[in-house]
């Protein structure tokens, strides 16, 4: 699988590292994964982008012009962007479109067993894929306009606490947040869905870029890889990560806390401290990117 650099790859100038025995570099190298989709829940208009819009953004960083895109510049980083279900494609991306955006998951069903699958093995197949490069760590994020919703509907049936207690303003903020938390009711009202079955939760709520994210951490955690975790998202595919696979060895990092309730829920029940709360409730990679730099930089982080 070949996947496109959409930045230049320089050498890192930094000797410093994870404080971690096992770890012992002359030369820090990293980079940032981004897998993008759009999911059906973004129809009932609870983000501040219009639905299935994801592609829009992905178009920002290819361009250069998001934030992430930017910093990544500026540290000659590479970034790569897997489409596994953007509603219209986008030029510059590693096409594995897997379908079209998932459906809305008020109405159904969010997405097939067999299309949960084939993400999570997809995530894994580009892990496999980078390994070769042998990046020390890897800053994984998501672009798909309405996951954080998505997200609180599995940490709710994983927790067992009431979706008013795990969903929090997102991208539109505070105006939204009786909806939301009326979207999970309503949704898990004629459901039994099995807090157990990793592939259960994702089929039910989807998104397929949370899907292909806990393949690609499981199978970091099967090949030695440090992972450093975006936000919240990022942490409930940890959390689905480890359900697929407990016994795995997961060595993840996270260097902020998002304004979700239910971050903080996924973190403590991963056992995972944040290094530095840098407070960005962003998205994008841009936490994860951030995270890396200040590593690269040898800060002592607190």
């Amino acid at each position: 699988m070949e996947l496109i650099n959409i930045q230049p790859r320089v050498q890192p100038i930094n000797p410093y590292w994870l404080k971690d025995e096992t770890t012992k570099l002359d030369q820090i190298e990293y980079c940032l994964v981004l897998f993008a989709g759009d999911n059906g829940i973004s129809g009932e208009n609870i983000s501040a982008y219009l639905p299935f819009s994801s592609g829009d953004i992905v178009q920002e960083h290819i361009y250069g012009r998001a934030p992430t895109a930017r910093l990544l510049q500026q540290l000659n980083k590479l970034e790569y962007i897997i489409d596994v279900g953007l509603a219209t494609p986008v030029h510059g991306t590693v096409n594995l479109n897997i379908r079209q955006g998932t459906c809305n998951f008020l109405l159904g069903d969010a997405l097939e067993r067999f299309e949960v699958e084939q993400a999570i093995n997809i995530g894994a197949d580009i892990c496999g894929t980078l390994s070769v490069h042998k990046f020390d760590i890897i800053g994984i994020g998501e672009i798909g306009v309405a996951d954080t919703l998505c997200a609180s509907a599995i940490t709710t049936v994983i927790s067992g606490v009431a979706p008013a207690s795990i969903v929090g303003p997102g991208s539109a903020g505070d105006k939204v947040y009786a909806r939301k938390v009326d979207i999970i009711d309503r949704a898990l009202k004629y459901r039994q869905v099995n807090p157990f079955d990793t592939i259960d939760l994702l089929s039910r709520f989807g998104g397929l870029e949370i899907a292909a994210l806990a393949g690609f951490i499981l199978e970091a955690a099967r090949k030695g890889i440090w992972i450093m975790l975006d936000g919240y998202v990022t942490s409930v595919a940890a959390l689905l990560a480890r359900g697929l696979d407990s016994q795995a060895d997961f060595k993840l990092l996270t260097a902020s806390l998002s304004a979700e309730p239910g971050h903080l829920m996924a973190l403590k029940s991963l056992h995972l401290d944040q290094i530095v709360n840098l407070g960005i409730h962003y998205g994008e990679g841009l936490a994860a990117v951030l995270g890396m730099c200040l590593w690269q930089r040898g800060c002592t982080l607190s």
